[in-house]
């Protein structure tokens, strides 16, 4: 009997911290927005280290760090961009259910939009690009 109740504490064990895995949003991302700027597209690569967030978003024209933080569910990032001889701030909000972030981008003072990001690979995995 005390080998059961071993045994069955471990699979609850293993199966919370299987959740609580998911519930990361550590990892790659392909993350689509609409502004007033028109419709974009960046893959979001985030590590996580409690609740702070740091990482690089990858577009057609570059690579740019970013740091964020995620609490209670709620992902924020934020990164840089130069654009039209100074530096515009896009920042991202959302909430993390699953393998989806759904949300605001708000670029600077330019407007913000929804945004999705879905998971495209896991912390840690090198994708061929």
């Amino acid at each position: 009997m005390r080998r059961f109740v071993t045994a069955a504490a471990l699979l609850v064990v293993l199966a919370a911290a299987r959740i609580a895995a998911q519930q990361s949003p550590a990892g790659e991302w392909r993350v689509q927005f609409a502004t007033p700027l028109g419709q974009h597209m960046v893959i979001m690569t985030l590590n996580q280290s409690g609740s702070k967030l740091t990482g690089h978003v990858t577009d057609e024209y570059g690579e740019y760090p970013l740091e964020g933080r995620f609490e209670d569910k709620q992902v924020t990032a934020a990164w840089s961009v130069y654009d039209d001889g100074k530096m515009l701030e896009i920042t991202l909000k959302g909430t993390l259910e699953g393998n989806v972030i759904n949300g605001v981008a708000k670029l600077g003072d330019a407007g913000e939009g929804p945004l999705v990001a879905r998971r495209i690979g896991e912390a840690g995995e090198v994708r061929r690009r």
